[in-house]
């Protein structure tokens, strides 16, 4: 099947200035450029509009979705051809009956209801998503707390020698299977349990065959610097590439720490080391309730245990002083705060962080809770902060999500329109609530609103973040660009005609402006409309 692609601005990945031309594809690849002649079976007329590397989603989780949605419709349609999975530490391989039943209590969490199941290791994902087909290209990475919660469960406390041997193999494994390197989540439990010397001895055998090391670190907020230094000491030790997932500063006393934490990258970088970050172009993350304000040690052994010790008097007592603790964290209010201002000053402010913080999903016993925030959560229940969060926990067996609006707009510019920085949606649809509109509007949101209106990044720029420099990171040669003999995953769209219609009231909306997209030769959308196609692979790192 020959497929000549006429007359379209033509924005190759790399950065460099678009040119008019044509584009023919055969055979799931670009045989020319320029002005083919050769007659072909199929003509596409692209005048008016760019032609581009189909996007590279550095950071998803749909690895939880693919087998129960292989059409991948909230990202082919705004022009995403690959998704990076096993993101923050989590993901559906490598398992065993202990990460089983991990994924059995989590899943609910998420989700809502049960998830897709996990497979004992990458082949065995590799050969069910083939079987299956799938209408995206997926580069897995492996997730530390599948492969910690293998050999220990939800332990808070080191490894003994034989059960880091025992780690190790599992990465090693993963690695020799094509895993594109090693992911951690240093917030969510089992991970967040691991000392730094752990992720370093792993990430060596990540680094061994070339993987990356990218981190959902163990703070954003209050002690983002240091987390910050933590992913790059880990980069140096292990040799590792790393990549820092959706880099943010979150709560407003934190605003502005992004430029220390940027120059940061920028002297390792300059030291030789290859860091990057990748970012969701939103002042507001999405997460579980519990991972906001229970503390870790409380979720240790399982999440039956979790809710054990909620429920017990004297437990839920210690839990309620930590969760004060936590949440004065999250809110990002520093210890001194209260020797600086009056108290009556700082209730106003806890109160304004409590209304940033809204349930969105998976709250099957309170679906009148959806879209209101803790504040207004705690003024219909009458109870106590906390005593109202541990009760909700309870009642809805943890499976509460929240959306927090807790970032400054200025700091997600700053982020994005770094040179080391690429774009991912951090998203999957969730099958209940209204989940975060990044897993459906991410990249028509930076070409509508960074690219067209706001002019923070040239299209060329942008383009390049969103497909160029996700390819070079991942080490993959023949995608993310548009050239002879490169792989024909390309989107089509007409930029001044591009629309975010996702928004936080009413996020499962496709965004406008995209014609085609194509994945290894074959259209997954023609004219706006999905086609039902799923020529996506699961990719192997080189």
């Amino acid at each position: 099947m020959r497929t000549l692609i006429r007359g379209a601005r033509i924005i190759d990945g790399t950065g460099a200035t678009s040119q008019q031309g044509d584009v023919l594809v055969e055979d799931g690849y670009i045989r020319a450029i320029g002005g083919p002649t050769t007659p072909a079976d199929e003509v596409i007329d692209a005048e008016g509009a760019v032609l581009a590397p189909g996007f590279i989603d550095m950071h998803s989780h749909s690895d939880f979705t693919l087998p129960g949605d292989p059409e991948a419709r909230p990202k082919v349609m705004q022009g995403v051809t690959t998704e990076v999975v096993g993101n923050c530490g989590l993901g559906v391989s490598p398992a065993n009956a202990t990460v089983e039943r991990f994924y059995e209590h989590l899943s609910p969490m998420i989700f809502g209801e049960a998830g897709g199941g996990c497979f004992r290791d990458m082949n065995a994902q590799r050969e069910a998503l083939e079987a299956k087909k799938v209408s995206v290209n997926v580069a897995p990475l492996v997730p530390h707390g599948n492969v910690r919660c293998a050999l220990m469960g939800l332990e808070e406390r080191a490894p003994t020698a034989a059960e880091l041997d025992g780690m190790r193999q599992l990465v090693g494994e993963a690695m020799q299977q094509g895993a594109f390197g090693m992911s951690t989540g240093l917030v969510y439990p089992p991970g967040a349990y691991a000392e730094t010397e752990e992720i370093i001895e792993l990430a060596k055998v990540a680094a061994a065959s070339g993987g990356l090391y990218a981190t959902h670190m163990r703070d954003e907020g209050a002690r983002l610097i240091q987390s910050v230094e933590e992913a790059l000491r880990i980069g140096r030790e292990s040799g590792a590439s790393v990549q820092i997932s959706h880099h943010k500063a979150g709560g407003q006393f934190n605003w502005g720490k992004v430029k220390k934490t940027l120059k940061m990258v920028e002297d390792a970088r300059a030291e030789g080391m290859n860091v990057h970050s990748d970012v969701y172009p939103y002042a507001a993350g999405s997460t579980v309730l519990s991972a906001m304000f229970v503390p870790l040690w409380a979720f240790e052994g399982s999440q039956d245990k979790l809710l054990e010790r909620l429920k017990d008097p004297a437990t839920r007592e210690r839990i309620k002083a930590d969760a004060n603790e936590r949440f004065m964290k999250f809110a990002q209010l520093p210890g001194v705060l209260d020797r600086i201002f009056p108290k009556r000053l700082i209730l106003p402010i806890i109160l304004r962080e409590l209304s940033k913080v809204v349930v969105v999903s998976s709250a099957k016993r309170h679906p009148e809770y959806e879209g209101k925030s803790l504040f207004e959560i705690r003024k219909l229940r009458k109870q106590p902060l906390f005593e109202m969060i541990l009760d909700l926990l309870v009642e809805e067996h943890l499976a509460v999500a929240a959306i927090a609006h807790v970032m400054s707009e200025d700091d997600v510019a700053t982020v994005l329109a770094h040179p080391t920085t690429m774009v991912g949606t951090d998203g999957f649809p969730q099958r209940e609530g209204k989940p975060h509109p990044r897993t459906f509007g991410t990249y028509a949101r930076v070409l509508e609103h960074y690219v067209r209106k706001e002019k923070l990044l040239s299209l060329e720029t942008a383009i390049h973040k969103c497909s160029g420099l996700p390819a070079r990171k991942l080490g993959l040669k023949d995608r993310g660009v548009v050239r002879v003999d490169a792989r024909a995953d390309l989107v089509i769209f007409r930029p001044e005609r591009v629309r975010d219609r996702a928004t936080f009231a009413d996020p499962r909306n496709a965004p406008e402006g995209f014609r085609y997209v194509m994945v290894n030769g074959a259209f997954t959308m023609r004219e706006g409309v999905h086609t039902g196609a799923r020529p996506g692979h699961v990719l192997a790192r080189a």
